[in-house]
């Protein structure tokens, strides 16, 4: 089988080390070779070049964002999509549980089942587009990304997000949203956060949507009220005992999504802030965020005994 990883040497663990995957790959009789991002040849070039050679499984050696980026020109391919977490918090190596050793992470490439998984698509009012592989956030999250020093973060991970987080919180303010899923209104109000999720782990601590499957052609919405004192302390109770939202929060389910604003609110796709100029205009027309079904081909260890999956393994 052929392969490329393609490494981000500028994630929080700088660049991967191949060498040490390198063995496990070999010994399977798989014909790997490795790229580096720069910023002069985009991840879609990389990624091309690749399934041209005839590669059928591509490798993000890096955080989610590295993911997503391969993800978005895997999508609708056979090709499969393969994790090396280097990143900050390697939301989809904790999901599937290879968020070890490099040498674990390997065998759990070789060792993998193909299935196929959803995307999200986050659309612009003037049909511009940005897909997501796991999670995306609107609200304080996508603030606290764009206040975050991407050199700090190299440095610093997660510790380096904190800081752009006490940043970020005194610029905030909630904002008002109209919420329709399917094209049936399903919520309206202010709000603090609101959680759109194809996966279930948010920020590598709690289930923010605890019922997602990353197969069913659905996403799960997760909303964070503001004003609310008694549900916001119920939530505080419910995350840091069972590492997810309680029943009072409002959750939504559907293959299609509407957010109407009359702002621009602060918006983060797996990990990445979304520029503000990609977002204005909007004024009070919605932002769509749809599902689409079993975009993209994924490997997962054959061990991998989670609940993200609904549908068996194609052996």
């Amino acid at each position: 089988m052929r392969v490329r990883i393609i490494d981000n040497p500028w994630s929080f663990r700088g660049p991967y080390p191949v060498h040490r995957v390198l063995p496990v790959l070999r010994r399977a009789g798989w014909s790997v070779d490795v790229v580096h991002r720069t910023r002069l040849l985009s991840v879609r070039r990389q990624v091309e070049e690749a399934l041209d050679a005839g590669a059928s499984l591509v490798v993000g050696a890096g955080g989610d964002g590295t993911l997503r980026d391969v993800a978005d020109v895997l999508a609708g391919r056979d090709a499969a999509l393969g994790v090396l977490p280097g990143g900050t918090a390697n939301l989809w190596a904790h999901e599937l549980g290879v968020a070890g050793s490099p040498e674990h992470a390997a065998r759990g490439l070789v060792d993998s089942d193909v299935r196929r998984m959803d995307m999200g698509r986050v659309v612009h009012p003037d049909g511009r587009f940005i897909r997501f592989l796991l999670m995306a956030g609107v609200g304080i999250d996508g603030l606290m990304l764009d206040h975050t020093d991407p050199r700090l973060k190299v440095r610093l991970g997660a510790a380096g997000i904190a800081v752009g987080a006490l940043r970020a919180i005194p610029d905030y303010r909630p904002f008002d949203v109209q919420l329709s899923v399917d094209g049936r209104p399903a919520w309206e109000g202010r709000v603090l956060q609101v959680i759109v999720g194809n996966s279930r782990l948010y920020a590598n601590v709690v289930d923010a949507t605890p019922d997602a499957l990353v197969d069913d052609g659905l996403l799960d919405v997760t909303i964070i009220p503001s004003g609310d004192l008694q549900l916001a302390v119920r939530l505080g109770w419910s995350l840091a005992l069972h590492r997810r939202p309680d029943g009072d929060v409002p959750r939504f389910r559907g293959r299609e999504l509407e957010l109407r604003t009359a702002v621009a609110p602060p918006m983060e796709v797996d990990g990445s802030h979304v520029r503000r100029e990609s977002l204005e205009g909007a004024g009070d027309r919605p932002y769509r965020i749809v599902a689409e079904p079993l975009a993209v081909a994924v490997r997962v260890p054959t061990d991998y005994r989670g609940q993200l999956f609904g549908r068996a393994p194609a052996r």
